[in-house]
C-alpha cells in the first residue's frame, strides 16, 4: 500500500531523483504560470501603483528562491539518507 502511494506521488509531483535533477515538473509549471500572472498584473498597474507593483515583484522572487533553496536542501537530506544503511 505504501509503495503504491509513492508510485502516485511520484507521478504527480516527480522523483526527487538523485542531487542535481532539477525542479520537478509539477513546480516548473506552477513557477511558468505564476511568472505569466505576475507579467501581466505588473503591465496592467496604473502609474500610481508601480512602487507597490515592484514590491510585489520583490515578494515573488523571494518566494522563487525559497522554493529553488527548498529544494537544495531537499537534495542535501536524499543524499544523507540514501547513504544510511537500511534498518
Amino acid at each position: 500500500m505504501i509503495d503504491g502511494r509513492g508510485d502516485t506521488q511520484r507521478m504527480l509531483f516527480g522523483d526527487p531523483g538523485p542531487p542535481g535533477a532539477g525542479l520537478s515538473v509539477a513546480v516548473v509549471v506552477l513557477l511558468v504560470l505564476a511568472t505569466m500572472a505576475a507579467a501581466i498584473g505588473f503591465a496592467r498597474l496604473p502609474d500610481p501603483l508601480v512602487g507597490l507593483g515592484l514590491i510585489g515583484i520583490a515578494v515573488f522572487l523571494a518566494i522563487g528562491a525559497r522554493i529553488c533553496q527548498a529544494r537544495n536542501q531537499h537534495q542535501a537530506l536524499y543524499r544523507l539518507l540514501s547513504k544510511r544503511p537500511p534498518p
